[in-house]
């Protein structure tokens, strides 16, 4: 009967793909080399990710979980207001943070596009649906007039990161900001921008 490996040690093998990532670029991530760096067998990486692109998507989608997991905990913030904050401090955190960064400057220096699809697929496309959610809650309950709920989250993530990630990717974050606060400023902007026919 084959051991089971333990979740722990997966995460292991992920912040060791992580680590080859930020220093070696997409390249560096080769099944010797993770084997080598995660002090495993290849036979241990075949059984829990069937290729590199398996391993590429669990690392994203272990970034997607963590803030999905923010998005959908229990109890939230009773304001649609005040969980669009929650959430978009959350998002910014996310977006950059170093996992973050170095997994999108690999997908930026990636000539396949297998990263970038990966990470549209099993990021983006798993966490916009909620945020734009959150911001749907703000019409319905009469916080906000929204008429196209796509072009209304391009606004918002708009307002939210602004050009704070490419600086960050390029290794220009010359100065710290609360992401609760960049938050707070977003929605006050993005609540301004969509104010209700009678608040206008």
């Amino acid at each position: 009967m084959t051991a089971r490996i333990p979740p722990e040690r997966r995460d292991e093998i992920l912040d060791a793909a992580l680590v080859l990532l930020r220093e070696k670029g997409l390249a560096g991530v080769t099944t010797a080399a993770l084997a080598k760096a995660a002090r495993c067998s290849k036979d241990t990486l075949y059984r829990l990710f069937s290729d590199r692109a398996a391993i590429l998507a669990a690392l994203v989608d272990r970034q997607a979980t963590a803030l999905n997991a923010t998005l959908t905990a229990a109890p939230g913030p009773a304001s649609p207001q005040a969980a669009l904050v929650q959430a978009g401090a959350q998002l910014l955190r996310l977006l950059t943070s170093e996992a973050s960064l170095a997994i999108n400057r690999a997908a930026l220096a990636d000539p396949t596009g297998e990263l970038s699809r990966i990470l549209i697929q099993r990021g983006k496309e798993r966490s916009a649906p909620k945020i734009a959610s959150l911001i749907t809650q703000l019409h319905s309950t009469g916080l906000a007039r929204i008429n196209d709920g796509q072009e209304a989250y391009r606004i918002f993530f708009g307002l939210l990161i602004g050009d704070r990630q490419i600086l960050a990717l390029h290794g220009a974050r010359y100065r710290s900001e609360d992401p609760e606060l960049v938050a707070r400023r977003a929605v006050a902007g993005f609540l301004r921008l969509h104010a209700p026919d009678d608040a206008e």
